[in-house]
């Protein structure tokens, strides 16, 4: 199968920003703008999460959704702050592909047997959040990585699968927004057990920090942002390079 590379957009109100580890974000543009630059360049889909929407209390605006989906072509994952049948669907009228469930979806894994029931798991992204602790483990945090949680990673990963997860997002919080590369030790300690496709998230800088990740786990995409945002870097390239190392890909 196709590895694809997807661009990640982290909305803060209505703009686009990135941080490090879950923090000091700076403003990088236009969301409406930056998705139809990425949808010419040939990305695989784009993932968009309301970054404060959980801990305000409200949903992603939708209207960002509509103007994205009216400009791009690209298949849109959309989360932040959906916490019923009622949010996905406004979510998923205004043009998303999927929904990202990520907050409530660790408080309350019966939402995604729900909404799995009632769109189809194809349309259930579970995005997880974790950071590594001193002892080794992977601890999932909550809230935009505000909340540490006392929740056995291994077994949500059987859960939400079992609930009807279609796929999962997992991001690397100690990786986020270095530059420094993917957590290649994440996926491959958790991948025997994950049955759906996955994405990983996190870490992303180089040409050869995507080959690595593609060539050591069996992630089926990698979800990238400050390495297009701050870099000069785009997925044509991206996909040239990594295709001449040997990786399947779609043609940009």
């Amino acid at each position: 199968m196709y590895k694809r590379i997807i661009p990640l957009f982290l909305l803060k109100g209505n703009r686009l920003v990135k941080g490090v580890n879950f923090s000091n974000y700076i403003d990088v543009g236009d969301p409406v703008s930056q998705a139809m630059i990425y949808d010419a360049q040939g990305a695989d889909e784009l993932i968009i999460v309301d970054i404060t929407a959980s801990k305000e209390g409200r949903l992603i605006n939708t209207k960002i959704v509509k103007k994205i989906a009216e400009v791009c072509r690209l298949p849109l994952a959309v989360g932040g702050g959906i916490k019923s049948v009622t949010d996905a669907k406004k979510v998923l009228m205004s043009g998303a592909d999927k929904i990202v469930l990520n907050t409530w979806a660790v408080k309350h894994p019966e939402l995604v047997g729900e909404l799995s029931k009632e769109f189809g798991s194809q349309s259930i992204v579970v995005s997880i959040d974790v950071k590594q602790n001193a002892l080794g483990d992977y601890e999932i945090y909550i809230f935009s990585g505000d909340i540490k949680t006392e929740i056995n990673l291994l077994s949500f990963l059987e859960k939400i699968q079992e609930m009807g997860a279609g796929e999962l997002l997992i991001t690397s919080i100690d990786k986020e927004g270095t530059l420094s590369g993917f957590d290649i030790e994440l996926y491959k300690r958790f991948s025997k057990i994950i049955n759906v496709p996955f994405i990983a998230s996190g870490g992303a800088g180089t040409y050869d920090n995507i080959v690595e990740l593609f060539e050591k786990t069996k992630t089926d995409a990698c979800a990238i942002g400050k390495m297009l945002f701050l870099r000069d870097y785009d997925i044509v390239r991206i996909k040239q390079y990594i295709k001449g190392k040997g990786v399947a890909i779609r043609e940009a």
